[in-house]
């Protein structure tokens, strides 16, 4: 048996977004005869605005907030917390305060979730126009790179990557995507297990999941694009 584990913004779904119709019709049925998993730094109750519910019912398991949280048809299996340090939300109230970001912000730029927090300067309740804007300028700016770059050396117990189009995402030492591997190798420690994201390159937040796969036997990486990518693949599987 082999188990297919999914990013879900970038992969599944274009960012933010609800899964496209046609692909969702050929997605669910290609669960039918697959092992499938959800692997995603959102919180679970974006993934049920972008996801339909029985698609994410033929899920296996899925995994939220960077594997901080477990459910399995929409029962929590576990669920982890993180307090961080005073001086980290200051940080972020700076960089909030001090973007050279010359357009309209948003609120919820810093969003605690179970066992991280995600941050965005933009804030993550804007309108989609909105985040292709700020992407565009943030891929000249290098703005994220940048405060990830200087969160990594001010706070080296905390894991920072770039999150999505828009953010970093924080979390604990080894309470990364990382995790997700070492739980299902524990399930299953002789099945073949495939990963598919759009970020699995350094600094992205699918990389240390990719990394660790790597370095256990029997695991594939596929990095895609989008959803088109993800279905040429399948179609292979």
């Amino acid at each position: 048996m082999t188990l297919y584990v999914f990013d879900m913004d970038g992969t599944l779904t274009a960012p933010a977004l609800p899964m496209d119709a046609d692909f969702a019709a050929v997605f669910y049925n290609w669960q039918q005869t697959h092992k499938s998993y959800l692997a995603t730094g959102s919180k679970y109750d974006k993934v049920v605005k972008q996801i339909e519910p029985k698609i994410l019912n033929a899920f296996a398991g899925i995994y939220t907030s960077m594997g901080n949280e477990f459910t399995v048809q929409g029962k929590i299996i576990y669920q982890k917390k993180f307090v961080a340090l005073p001086l980290l939300y200051q940080k972020l109230e700076d960089y909030r305060k001090n973007t050279a970001y010359p357009y309209k912000q948003y609120p919820n730029y810093i969003e605690e979730r179970p066992g991280m927090i995600n941050f965005s300067v933009l804030g993550r309740n804007c309108p989609h126009k909105a985040r292709l804007k700020y992407t565009a300028w943030d891929q000249i700016s290098k703005e994220r790179e940048k405060m990830m770059d200087e969160l990594v050396h001010l706070f080296p117990q905390y894991d920072i990557s770039i999150g999505g189009p828009i953010s970093l995402d924080i979390t604990p030492k080894g309470c990364g995507k990382e995790q997700i591997a070492y739980h299902l190798r524990e399930q299953y420690p002789n099945e073949k297990i495939v990963f598919i994201g759009d970020k699995t390159f350094v600094g992205g937040n699918d990389y240390k999941l990719a990394h660790t796969l790597s370095l256990l036997p029997n695991t594939q990486i596929v990095q895609v694009n989008s959803p088109a990518d993800v279905w040429e693949f399948l179609k292979l599987s």
